[in-house]
C-alpha cells in the first residue's frame, strides 16, 4: 500500500508525535509499503526533502518555534498523492496539516485516517490568541468535531484516549486505538547505563528520571517541588532531566528558586542511539504530565525494567498497576515525593513486573493491528463512496 502521512510536527523536533510516525514509517516498510511524509518545511533547511518526504512552505508557531504552520494551500500536494498513487491518508496533524488532508481525501476520494496524538485544547498557554481558555476550547472542539467526522477513520495511542474522545466526539465513522510498539532490543533491562553516570557525576547517587519536551503542560514543576521534600529526606536523590522545550528556561529558573540546584541536572536534548542508556542509568522514572494520550516514555522506561511514579490521571492509570510495576501519585509534591521514595525502594520483583506489564506494546503487534485499521477505514471509505454514487477501486 502507498501511505501517505501528513504531520504538522516533524524533525528536526522531537516529540512523542514524530517519534510515532518513525515508528510507524520503519515498520510498514519492513512489510513491503511505501510511507510518504507531507509536513512544514523548517526554516532553517536542516531537513530536506527526499523521494518520499515532501516539505510545505510554513510559519514558525510564534509561542514555539519548533513547532510550524503550514499555512499555505497548495495544489503540489495533490499533485504528489497522484503521482506515487496514495491508496490511503494516514494525518498525524489535525491543525493545518490536518485540514489539507482531509480537502486532500475529498477531492481525490482516498481514505482518510486521523490521528490523535495531543489533547490540543490544553495548550492553550501557546496559542497566539488573546481568548479566554474557555472560549478558545469551545473554539478548537468545534473544529475537530467535523475533522474527525469527515474522516473514514479516528484513532489515538490508547483505549483510554480513544474512549474520551468519542465521548466529546460522537458520530465518528470508526475509531480504534493503536501505540507505535516498543523496541525490546533497544528498551530492556540489559543496558549498561554505567557510561551516563560516569557523565553526569552520578555514581554514588539514587537517580530519578524524566523523559519528555520541557514544556508547561508537561506539569514538570510538580517534580521540582517534589525533589525539595526529597532534598531533605534522601539528599543523595538526583533528579535528571531529559529534553528541551519552551519552559526550560522557566524550569531552570524554578530550581533556583527552591535551592534545589545540586539535586536536579538538566541533561538537554538526546540522541535516539544514547536514550536507552539514559533509562538503564536510572533507578526510577517519574512522570507528572496530565497531558498524555499515551507517554511513550512512561513504556519505555518500563520496558527498561524501571518502576514508574505517575501521576494518577488519565492514560496512566490504565499502564501503572499501583505497587505492581511503580506507583500512582495524587497532583501535589507531597504525594509525588512519596511515591518517588516508593520507587526507590522498591523490590527486584518490581523492575521484572514493569518489563512484563508492556509486553503488548510489541512492535510488530503495533504494525499488525494499524495494518488492520487500514483496512477498516478503506471499508469505511468504500462503503461512503458506494451511498454517494462514486466509483472506488480498493487497494489489492
Amino acid at each position: 500500500m502507498n501511505i501517505a502521512m501528513f504531520t504538522d510536527s516533524w524533525l528536526p523536533t522531537r516529540d512523542g508525535c514524530v517519534s510515532s510516525i518513525m515508528k510507524f514509517r520503519e515498520g510498514l516498510e519492513k512489510r513491503g509499503h511505501k510511507v510518504y511524509i507531507f509536513a512544514p518545511r523548517d526554516k532553517h533547511g536542516e531537513i530536506q526533502e527526499d523521494e518520499r518526504t515532501f516539505l510545505f512552505k510554513a510559519r514558525e508557531f510564534p509561542q514555539y518555534p519548533d513547532y510550524r504552520m503550514a499555512i499555505q494551500l497548495s495544489s503540489r500536494k495533490d499533485a504528489l498523492l497522484r503521482e506515487h498513487d496514495i491508496q490511503m491518508i494516514h494525518s498525524h496533524g489535525i491543525a493545518f496539516m490536518g485540514f489539507k488532508a482531509m480537502m486532500s481525501s475529498s477531492i481525490l476520494k482516498i481514505p482518510l485516517l486521523m490521528h490523535f496524538h495531543t489533547w490540543v485544547t490544553e495548550v492553550a498557554h501557546y496559542y497566539p490568541f488573546n481568548i479566554k481558555k474557555e472560549v478558545l476550547d469551545d473554539l478548537v472542539w468545534r473544529y475537530l468535531k467535523p475533522l474527525c467526522r469527515h474522516s473514514d477513520g479516528v484513532v489515538a495511542p490508547s483505549l483510554t484516549a480513544i474512549e474520551e474522545l468519542r465521548q466529546k466526539i460522537p458520530g465518528m465513522a470508526y475509531s480504534d486505538w493503536v501505540f507505535p510498539g516498543i523496541d525490546a532490543d533497544k528498551f530492556n533491562p540489559s543496558v549498561n547505563g554505567s557510561e551516563i553516570r560516569e557523565k553526569h557525576g552520578l555514581n554514588d547517587n539514587e537517580v530519578i528520571l524524566h523523559v519528555g519536551r520541557l514544556s508547561l503542560e508537561k506539569n514538570l514543576e510538580q517534580v521540582l517541588k517534589a525533589m525539595t521534600i526529597l532534598k531533605k529526606n534522601r539528599p543523595n536523590a538526583k533528579l535528571l532531566v531529559v529534553g528541551n522545550g519552551p519552559a526550560r528556561e522557566q524550569y531552570q529558573n524554578m530550581v533556583k528558586e527552591l535551592h534545589i540546584q545540586d539535586n536536579v541536572i538538566f541533561a538537554g536534548f538526546v540522541e535516539d542511539d544514547d536514550l536507552p542508556k539514559y533509562y538503564a542509568a536510572a533507578d526510577s522514572f517519574v512522570l507528572a504530565s496530565k497531558f498524555e494520550t499515551l507517554g511513550i516514555v512512561m513504556t519505555e522506561a518500563l520496558a527498561s525494567g524501571k518502576p514508574v511514579a505517575g501521576v494518577n490521571y488519565r492514560v496512566i492509570p490504565h499502564i501503572i498497576s499501583h505497587g505492581n510495576n511503580g506507583f500512582l501519585f495524587e497532583d501535589n509534591p507531597e504525594d509525588c515525593a512519596e511515591k518517588i521514595i516508593g520507587c526507590l525502594e522498591a523490590p527486584p520483583e518490581m523492575a521484572k513486573n514493569a518489563v512484563r506489564s508492556v509486553s503488548m506494546f510489541d512492535t510488530g503487534k503495533s504494525i499488525d493491528k494499524l495494518e488492520l485499521i487500514y483496512k477498516k477505514t478503506e471499508d469505511i471509505h468504500e462503503e461512503r463512496m458506494k451511498k454517494s454514487g462514486t466509483p472506488y477501486t480498493r487497494v489489492t
